[in-house]
């Protein structure tokens, strides 16, 4: 059975996710935002859309579709979300692996890895308010 049930549950907790890094640990975007950087998560297992962009300070979360062009983007379903946040997988070796499917500048990749890094403290807390 998938982690996230359906693609509400996954923006609620993605939504609890990326306010607490934004909020307890700032500096965790500093990269993102010092590259411009625009991030789009594309999930499948539920079907979803969660994009982080680095081209404001604080950066700005879309938890559906993106209008605008991302920078990355990012192809995985969300157990693989799931491992990712819960730093269970690495995500430059599953891009190699072809676990997660990339599309972008891959050296930008490691501009979002402090985001990534931060997120792990939270994601549990995140998982627990939304009933998971």
């Amino acid at each position: 059975m998938p982690v996230f049930r359906d693609a509400e549950i996954m923006y609620a907790v993605m939504r609890e996710l990326f306010s607490a890094v934004a909020e307890k640990n700032p500096k965790a975007f500093d990269d993102m935002v010092k590259n411009r950087l625009t991030v789009r998560f594309k999930v499948s297992q539920p079907s979803g859309e969660v994009t982080l962009d680095g081209k404001t300070r604080p950066p700005k979360f879309t938890y559906g579709a993106f209008s605008g062009r991302p920078d990355i983007d990012l192809e995985l379903t969300g157990d693989v979300l799931d491992k990712l946040l819960k730093h269970e997988i690495s995500a430059q070796k599953s891009v190699m692996d072809g676990t997660i499917k990339f599309k972008g500048n891959p050296l930008k990749l490691n501009a979002m890895l402090s985001v990534l890094k931060a997120s792990n403290a939270f994601y549990p807390d995140a998982l627990k308010k939304n009933g998971l």
